[in-house]
């Protein structure tokens, strides 16, 4: 979805700045001309792109005909290889590729899956051409970056805005917009962004406000279907959005978050993060302020400890749901130190239950990053008093080894993420997932579970400069192993920061 400037097509068209009143803009209104008014916010969150982009797309459909063609003659000449085995059928194989690079089956009574649904969606409903669209341009930007395949990475980009302009089109209907299917399609083409652009570093965002919105219009009936686990993502991906820019949630996130379910982990983790998030808006908020009243005050103090025990039950109830093994090196131990710098790894049940761990330390780490941020601003804006009371030291203490403790957990999970030690199972053959979970196989859906993860770490001002340096390596290798390119960007984004901490 394209980002548009909300004005009307009046000041637009002027390259004026239009004030947004209403029922109509004052500029309109002084030169005697009705304001034609402004884009509702469907059509901000779904709006195709304009003629330039439209010229430029075309002009890459082109350039993908012409390729695919010329590989596909010289392909049928050349035999298979690891590269580029793909003279048989490249869509059946990009899909499958796809498939098992990003979908990750569920361990009935231990934890969700991810996408799990999608094959079966895909087989019922592969005409349909928002999701046969959007499934092809995730899967050709997958084999394309992992690949280095040029034509495909085009196919993918003519792909993506053929589904994009089909989503669009779905919005004049409120059952074909709020359907399984076109929700399916929204998150893929988040996915997309993340694979495959390299210019915008939060442009997935923009899918993720499109599918709060249709989430938010379904409203009860997301509760049908496979309503729980397009809700459950939905809800995942606004609160690390909030949660990365400070932004408080819209009434309608609000709204979706009431519907979760309680009773799942997974759904207490992600209202869990819905908390998180409001905790830190409201510290960014109070200390722009610049009131001291309202930067520090008890109740402050009681919100902090309310989000502590609700992250201290979760890690209770996980621990008797999902553990993990904690391994210890031992010599001759073929693992990467670089991305591996402490002393033991963790070996999880499979790609779900960690990513819910590693969102667990994240929220943590972002809650006592905020309660650290309203202690030294408090203490600035009180230089007449004695505000480090030793209650306050202990309370700095406790968070700061909060955050560390955190850290370590999330290093230690890298070499599971990323394939470089065996699944749960290799431990533990008891695991009733073990027939069916490929988890520990190298999947690029578990750098893509890290990612947020390590940006939390690059972002959190009590990380050391080795400790985010070692978050922005595992950063870059996620990139370059999995192809996913988001990942190479969040590391380049926050080179600056890590050196001058």
């Amino acid at each position: 979805m394209v980002h548009k400037t909300v004005g009307c097509a009046s000041c637009k068209k002027r390259k004026l700045k239009c004030d947004l009143s209403l029922p109509g803009c004052q500029r309109c209104r002084r030169i005697g001309k009705d304001c034609p008014g402004y884009p509702n916010e469907w059509d901000l969150t779904f709006r195709s792109e304009n003629g330039t982009v439209y010229a430029k797309a075309h002009k890459k459909r082109e350039l993908v005909s012409r390729y695919t063609k010329r590989e596909m003659v010289s392909a049928s000449s050349r035999s298979p290889s690891p590269q580029n085995g793909l003279s048989d059928d490249i869509q059946f194989h990009a899909v499958c590729l796809f498939f098992h690079d990003y979908i990750v089956d569920s361990c009935p009574g231990i934890c969700d899956g991810w996408l799990d649904y999608l094959p079966d969606l895909y087989g019922r409903h592969s005409e349909n051409p928002s999701l046969q669209d959007a499934v092809l341009a995730a899967a050709y930007a997958n084999m394309g970056q992992r690949t280095a395949r040029r034509d495909l990475e085009l196919k993918a980009a003519s792909l993506y805005h053929a589904s994009l302009e089909t989503v669009k089109n779905n919005l004049s209907s409120l059952q074909l917009a709020t359907s399984d299917i076109n929700m399916t399609a929204v998150i893929l083409l988040g996915l997309y962004e993340c694979i495959n652009n390299t210019t915008f570093l939060d442009f997935s965002y923009q899918h993720v406000k499109g599918l709060s919105v249709l989430a938010d219009l379904r409203g009860s009936l997301l509760l049908q279907g496979k309503g729980p686990t397009l809700l459950q993502i939905a809800c995942c991906q606004v609160n690390r959005r909030n949660i990365e820019f400070g932004l408080h949630p819209s009434a309608a996130e609000k709204r979706l978050s009431k519907l979760l379910d309680s009773a799942s982990l997974a759904g207490r983790m992600v209202m869990n993060m819905f908390n998180v998030s409001v905790f830190s808006a409201n510290a960014f908020r109070d200390i722009r302020s610049g009131n001291p009243g309202c930067i520090w005050n008890l109740s402050i103090l009681q919100s902090f400890k309310e989000l502590e025990y609700a992250h201290r039950q979760w890690n209770e109830d996980a621990k008797m749901s999902f553990p993990y093994q904690i391994i210890q090196y031992a010599a001759g131990d073929n693992l990467d130190t670089n991305f591996a710098p402490e002393a033991e790894h963790h070996i999880y049940r499979g790609f779900w239950s960690e990513a819910l761990w590693n969102k667990y330390r994240a929220a943590v780490i972002t809650s006592n990053q905020a309660l650290l941020a309203r202690l030294d601003a408090a203490k600035a804006s009180r230089p007449d008093e004695d505000f480090e009371t030793p209650d306050i030291t202990e309370l700095r203490i406790q968070a700061t080894l909060a955050i560390q403790v955190m850290v370590h957990d999330i290093f230690a999970s890298i070499p599971f993420s990323l394939g470089d030690v065996p699944s749960y199972n290799y431990y533990n053959t008891t695991c009733p997932s073990k027939s069916t979970s490929s988890a520990g196989l190298p999947k690029s859906v578990g750098g893509y579970f890290l990612v947020w993860s390590l940006t939390v770490i690059l972002r959190c001002s009590v990380a050391s400069r080795e400790q985010r340096n070692t978050a922005r390596a595992a950063l870059v290798r996620i990139g370059r192993q999995f192809g996913i390119s988001y990942a190479v960007k969040s590391a380049q984004d926050f080179v600056g920061t890590a050196e001058n901490a």
